[in-house]
């Protein structure tokens, strides 16, 4: 599980490409928003599927050889194909982009938050080797 390997310590390469994936895909996710009622507009988005088997794959591959590289993670833009296509050509579904734009922010939130404890833990080592 994703989830389970941001857990550890040591993965900031790791939470940062969780949390540029979760921008990039919000702006997306805004964009077919504003676009539900243009005719022809068709739903860009990130595959999240495909970036949690990438994430998955250099998580394992840090555990099998002890060193992975998150630098190199794209996502492709893709037009889902999902939802009803509607008369004016649009395959809008203003439900489902309102769950997954739930989802993202939780995901990007919570990437958020396990950075922000990642560098209290390591200012409360910093400050204790000061002292």
């Amino acid at each position: 599980m994703l989830i389970e390997g941001l857990m550890n310590r040591g993965n900031g390469a790791l939470l940062e490409q969780v949390v540029n994936f979760a921008a990039q895909r919000h702006k997306l996710l805004l964009d077919n928003i504003a676009n539900v009622d243009t005719p022809n507009y068709r739903q860009k988005d990130l595959s999240v599927a495909r970036f949690s088997s990438m994430m998955r794959q250099r998580i394992e591959e840090r555990r099998r050889n002890g060193v992975a590289s998150f630098d190199d993670i794209s996502s492709e833009v893709e037009n889902p194909v999902q939802g009803i296509l509607f008369h004016d050509g649009n395959n809008r579904s203003m439900e489902q982009l309102a769950t997954d734009l739930a989802k993202n922010a939780m995901m990007h939130n919570l990437a958020i938050e396990l950075l922000r404890k990642q560098f209290q833990q390591m200012d409360m080592a910093l400050k204790e080797k000061v002292v």
